[in-house]
This record gives structure tokens, sequence and C-alpha cells, in this order.
């Protein structure tokens, strides 16, 4: 039997015209107009002064993280840990013999209360003679076995079933499976952990698990929105899978698509240890600008998914200038990273534009580092690719291999051995050096 939480997530899969509103119109590319205007990410906040410099920036971030647990998600439960509690090779010529795939089982927390989940891990040939491998860790929609397509990780859904031949129609060859012998055979060890193990993805569910945390918890840093535990499983899988030796500790990306895309951004916004990520059409609540006009309003996704979110985040519903932190202050929380940002042209739900909006803010704090952020003219420019960068190609929401392919590439480039990022110059030590440096505002 599929664990808990797997049936509710692919029937909303199925129901694609309810759950992604997939259309036929095509994003915009004006980012000209008033309403488009960028947010100016290092403006006085909250009662923090105007940043000026990295170490005002570095205090903005713990403000930021307060507000967005106030406002957007609750409290991430970040401070509990996980160690290993058993690990088995399940087949030693996984994917066609690229690597062999193991099955950790891992626990979350000391005492009766603590929260078990499981990590399956493909590792590419060769890794442990010596030479650790980068990682790519994943939260998946289907539970692991379904995602490696592997019955060695227990029951999965039937590649060759209806349901699973329509989800692949409608969202991508890769929404279920991600392509496993390509990963390998570049080198890069992949992971993924199913994240109803640990919080359901249904309304009722959620509010049992918040339940299970708040025993672990002080009372205050008890969780309130499923997002934030989610972001959490991204850092305790990292625990284990970090200690291991054949694995590259400072070559760490995340991946996610859609709800995961932005449990994966809000992970790296709050943990250091990863090093890049690809969240993937995450839209509202993610990587479009809440307060963006186009696209999922923030109504229609706390109607449809309140768990995901701390109850306060719908009082913004209809009213969504009144929020006081948004989506461009998380992006600017990963500089100076690299991360990648993924669209579809069709995808309107998921407001493309309004990413790019969220990047153009975000971009003034990777130059206050001394980085390239954002270094493309507008949602078209193919030819200019920083660290911070916005891929998007046609069709709607789904992953398919073109973005597979991308991102591969852009992990050779933007995390290559032994080479961290490098500065474009000394880290400017004002914010009108950054400013004067800024392509023109819209």
């Amino acid at each position: 039997m599929l664990r808990r939480g797997i049936a509710p997530v692919l029937l909303c899969l199925l129901l694609a015209a309810g759950c992604t509103r997939l259309g036929l119109n095509t994003a915009s590319t004006n980012i000209q107009s008033k309403e488009a205007a960028r947010p100016d990410v290092l403006a006085p906040f909250n009662g923090d002064p105007q940043v000026r410099t990295v170490a005002d920036w570095e205090r903005r971030e713990e403000v930021l993280r307060r507000a967005f647990a106030e406002h957007v998600y609750g409290p991430t439960p970040t401070e509990l840990t996980a160690v290993e509690v058993s690990r088995e090779v399940v087949d030693e010529a996984f994917a066609g013999g690229a690597g062999s795939l193991e099955n950790i089982l891992v626990r979350v927390g000391e005492g009766p209360d603590a929260i078990e989940f499981h990590i399956a891990l493909a590792l590419p040939r060769g890794a442990g003679d010596g030479r650790p491998v980068p990682l790519i860790l994943n939260e998946n929609f289907s539970g692991n076995a379904t995602a490696l397509g592997s019955d060695a990780l227990g029951d999965r859904l039937d590649p060759g079933s209806v349901q699973a031949r329509l989800i692949r129609l409608i969202f991508g060859p890769h929404i279920m499976e991600g392509p496993h012998r390509q990963i390998l055979e570049r080198g890069y060890a992949y992971a993924t952990v199913f994240p109803g193990e640990f919080a359901a993805d249904s309304r009722e569910a959620a509010k049992a698990d918040f339940e299970r945390f708040a025993k672990l918890l002080p009372a205050e840093r008890a969780p309130t929105g499923v997002l934030a535990v989610w972001a959490a499983g991204f850092g305790w899988a990292l625990d284990v899978l970090e200690a291991d030796p054949r694995i590259d500790a400072s070559r760490t990306a995340v991946w996610g698509h859609s709800r995961q895309g932005k449990s994966a951004l809000l992970a790296m916004a709050l943990d250091e240890r990863i090093e890049a990520g690809f969240p993937h059409q995450a839209g509202k609540g993610g990587t479009t600008l809440t307060r963006a006009r186009a696209g999922e309003t923030v109504k229609e996704i706390t109607d449809s998914y309140p768990h995901w979110f701390d109850p306060k985040y719908a009082s913004y519903a209809g009213n969504e200038d009144a929020i006081p932190v948004d989506q461009h202050q998380l992006i600017a929380m990963v500089a100076p990273r690299p991360l990648l940002l993924g669209n579809g042209w069709k995808d309107v739900w998921s407001d493309p534009n309004g990413v790019f909006r969220a990047a153009l803010g975000a971009d003034p704090v990777y130059r206050l580092y001394g980085v390239e952020g954002l270094t493309q003219d507008g949602m078209r420019d193919t030819d200019q690719r920083g660290p911070l960068d916005f891929w998007i190609r046609p069709t709607g929401h789904s992953v398919r291999p073109s973005d597979w392919d991308y991102f591969l590439d852009w992990l050779d480039r933007w995390m290559p051995e032994g080479e961290p990022i490098a500065p474009i110059a000394e880290a400017p030590e004002t914010v009108e050096a950054i400013e004067a440096g800024l392509n023109p505002s819209p």
C-alpha cells in the first residue's frame, strides 16, 4: 500500500485544470509598467535601517527570517537534527548499472515522539574510490519507490498504468522519475525524500503532524505550515548525507518542482549548507512575488492548500499589497550562492513575469557580495547567464528533459569541483556603489 499522502497528491496532479490552471496563454514579458517596478531589497525594513554593507545584510537576514515565519510559513523546525538509524544497499546495479541504490532510515528528534522517514540514495559507480561526488537532493510527490522506479524500495505506482501515463502526459516524463542514469553518468549522486512521511500534504492530516512536532519543540517553535516542515526536511536529509564520506559536502544542490520548489527555496534561504538550488515553477508562496497581479492569488492558493502556510498568510488574500515581506527578499537570502529559477512560457498560473521581477529585486544583494547576480536584460534573454539565472522554456507546468539537461549543465558550471564562485570584483562597500553598477531599473 502506498504511503499516506501519496494518493491525494497524485489525484491533484491528474486534476490538472483545477490544481495548476494549465492554459493556452503565454506569460507576459512586460517588466516596464509602474506595477512591475523593481522592489527595493536594501531599503529600511521593519525597523532595520538601510542596508549598505554585507554586515548590514547579514543582520537584515535575521529580521527577514522572523518576518517570513510570522507572515508566510510559520516556524521552520531547523533546530531539530536527524541521525541515521539504518542503511541497506537494495540495488547494486541501479539505472542499468550506472550506480547503486541505498535505502536509509532516518530519525528526527529524540525520545518516544521522534519522527522517522527514509532517504533513497543513488550513488554513481566509483563513488567512494577516494573522490567524493556532488549531491542533488530532492523531495518527491509520489514516494521513493515511484520516484526512483525501484520495487526494492517498496510499493510504487505502476509506470504502465493509465494513471501514471496520464500524469506523465500532462506534467512531463520526469514528473515522477528523474533521468537517473543521466544524473549518475554525469557524476552526481541523487537522493530523494517523500516529505509526506514527516508532514502530510493534507489539511486534516497535517494538523496531527504539527502536534507531533509540538512535542519535540518549544511551544512558540511548533510548525504551523507544511512548507516549513518540508524545508526543514532538506536539512534533516543533509544531516545524514553530508556525513557520508562518498559525498562532497561542499557541492550540495537541491531541486524541487511546484510545491516542492517552494520548500526547496525556503530551505536554501535558511540553510547555508546548500550550495546551489533549482526551485522549478514554484509560483505563489515560492519564487514569484506575492504582490504580483498575474497567476495564482493568495486567496486561491490558501483556499486550496491552507495547510501549506501559516494561517496569517491567508489574511492577505485580496490585500496582497499589505504583506510586509515578499519573495524577492527570500531569493536574496540565498545570495551569493547559485540559484536557478525554472519557468514555462505556458505556465501563467506560476507567473514567470513575477519570478523575473523577484529576481531583479534580489539582484542587488548578489552584487553587494561582489558576485554577478541576474545578468539577463529581460525574460527572453538567453545569452547572459549569471549565478542568479532565470530559465524558461516552452510548454506548461511540468518537468521535462530540457529542464534536467539545462540544470545539469548549469550545475557543472556553477558548482565545479574545488572552485567556489569567484567574485566579479572586490565587494563594494556602499549601496551607492551597487546601484551604480546595476542595469537601469524598469
